[in-house]
């Protein structure tokens, strides 16, 4: 560049510089934001404190919700059927302060309407006989139906594998309940959603699902044989979730595979 005048040089350096940024960026600056928050939420000093392979008797670790489901377990994992009706299978331990949960989910039906959910420490309201700890009123719940859940429990819940009644769309969302405001689901959405994900559109696909959950935060990562996403989902405005049990709902049509499942927590050892 002999001869150039300083002022061009310095065009051809920042053109140069533009181009390199565009084409050349190294895979690891791209990671979203989610990535960032979820790895750095990785590092923390989690203990586990729960595991079951989800191949043996399920009623070890479990109980359920809704008489027309069935559960079952074998070498494969743990089959939780919802063809006949709702379910809702629950840790017999409960879980204090901030968690994180992991476990590999393969979806069996082809049935494009309703949900599964994750819920996350759930509790009772402690209204009208609704005892915070929920086996205290399961008779109540011989059906599962989902008002006996949002009307009287406080939980987060993360809906994924999740299609619309109307429209089919898929889905990935986060709730609060919030039974004391009477308003049913109404004003629960935490905010983030994530539409379309295409994770869940192929039945037979082991996936593996990560959650962490501190107290107004829930960080979900879904690990598809073809791809990755992690969803975001913040409670800005409702009071944060800080213990109970761990339930896994499935709504009629749905039938799912669990195992490997497992929780950790922070500063919390064995049983």
């Amino acid at each position: 560049m002999k001869g150039l005048p300083l002022q061009r040089i310095a065009w051809l350096a920042l053109i140069v510089a533009a181009f390199a940024g565009l084409f050349g960026r190294p895979a690891a600056s791209a990671e979203s934001d989610e990535e960032q928050s979820f790895q750095e939420l990785q590092k923390r000093k989690w203990s586990e404190v729960f595991f079951d392979p989800c191949t043996g008797d399920w009623k070890k670790n479990w109980f359920l919700d809704g008489d027309d489901a069935v559960v079952s377990a074998d070498k494969d994992g743990m089959t939780i059927d919802a063809t006949g009706g709702y379910a809702v299978l629950w840790t017999n331990r409960s879980f204090e302060g901030d968690v994180r949960i992991g476990y590999d989910f393969k979806r069996l039906d082809s049935h494009n309407k309703g949900v599964n959910i994750l819920y996350i420490q759930a509790i009772g309201d402690g209204e009208d006989g609704h005892h915070e700890d929920i086996t205290k009123w399961s008779q109540e719940r011989a059906d599962a139906a989902m008002s006996d859940y949002y009307n009287n429990m406080h939980t987060y819940h993360i809906s994924y594998a999740a299609y619309g009644w109307t429209d089919g769309k898929e889905y990935v969302r986060g709730r609060r309940y919030l039974p004391l405001a009477g308003r049913g689901l109404e004003g629960t959405e935490l905010a983030g959603s994530y539409e379309e994900t295409g994770l869940f559109d192929q039945p037979g696909r082991w996936i593996h699902v990560t959650v962490i959950k501190t107290p107004r935060d829930l960080l979900v990562r879904f690990e598809h044989p073809e791809k990755t996403l992690v969803c975001h989902f913040r409670n800005e405005d409702k009071p944060p979730i800080e213990r109970g049990r761990i339930g896994l709902r499935l709504m009629p049509g749905r039938k799912s595979l669990i195992k490997s499942f497992r929780v950790s927590s922070i500063g919390e050892g064995p049983p």
